[in-house]
């Protein structure tokens, strides 16, 4: 702009001048002005140019800085992600942890179970073949339950009528019974004593105020003689009493009660 004022300026100076001043310094002028014309539409050109450039350069500006923007949300969007990931990547593995432990847990007591199975497999197959007479009779039953083996002993076959001392029949039985067990120390013994609801004679009174005193003596002197005469381990056994409260079969028949009047062995695994 300050160039075109200049040489605006310079042009009427030249035409008040070219009346005064001799031909070929006005034609020296002229010249000196034309030439200042064609620089100054050079300069014009190169100021468009350059204009044109700087908004160019505008431009891309403003497009780096967009492009930055979505980079940077981009970029954000992709730590939270990772934070995200990262976060349910660690509760996975901790997962995954829990699982293989409680698979190695499952598997160690899947083992147990099967060495509890055939331990008691083994004893039950003993057991009935040493009793396989008083089985056939029913006077005592064998019973395997889950991780269990039951061996029933039924009414007066190992106690006399109103007794708690173990008869001599009772003591042959409870010894060859007892053979496998010394032998087998992973099993605990439970000895658990039952009666009928008959109530107790006058003369047992005497002795045992109820069928509880009754049931419970009567395992208690079983268990007795695992420990003293048969040496099983004291640690491996334990008697209960449970008096008429947990019959098998009605009271209400003389059956019923045979049934109910019983000594039962439980074996498991484990010491108590």
């Amino acid at each position: 702009m300050l160039i075109r004022i200049f040489l605006t300026a310079a042009f009427f100076a030249l035409m008040m001048l070219s009346a005064c001043v001799p031909k070929p310094q006005y034609n020296q002028v002229e010249e000196d002005l034309k030439a200042s014309r064609s620089k100054q539409k050079t300069l014009e050109a190169r100021l468009e140019q350059a204009e044109a450039q700087i908004r160019q350069m505008d431009t891309d500006l403003r497009q780096c800085r967009e492009s930055q923007t979505q980079f940077q949300k981009i970029a954000e969007n992709a730590t939270s992600q990772n934070v995200y990931l990262t976060k349910i990547n660690k509760q996975l593995l901790e997962k995954i942890n829990r699982l293989k432990q409680d698979l190695s847990q499952k598997k160690s007591v899947i083992q147990l179970q099967g060495q509890v199975i055939r331990l008691l497999d083994d004893t039950k197959k003993t057991i009935e073949k040493s009793l396989k007479d008083q089985i056939a009779a029913q006077e005592v039953e064998v019973v395997e339950e889950a991780d269990q083996l039951k061996v029933i002993f039924v009414d007066k076959i190992l106690f006399d009528s109103g007794s708690v001392k173990i008869n001599k029949r009772g003591m042959e039985l409870l010894q060859i019974m007892a053979n496998p067990l010394k032998e087998n120390k992973e099993q605990n013994i439970v000895v658990e004593g039952h009666t009928d609801n008959v109530p107790l004679s006058e003369a047992l009174k005497k002795r045992f105020p109820s069928n509880w005193e009754l049931s419970t003596a009567r395992a208690a002197a079983v268990v007795r003689f695992f420990q003293e005469l048969a040496g099983i381990e004291p640690e491996r056994l334990s008697a209960t009493g449970y008096s008429y409260y947990r019959p098998v079969a009605p009271n209400s028949t003389e059956e019923g009660r045979h049934q109910n009047r019983r000594i039962e062995i439980i074996l498991g695994h484990g010491k108590n």
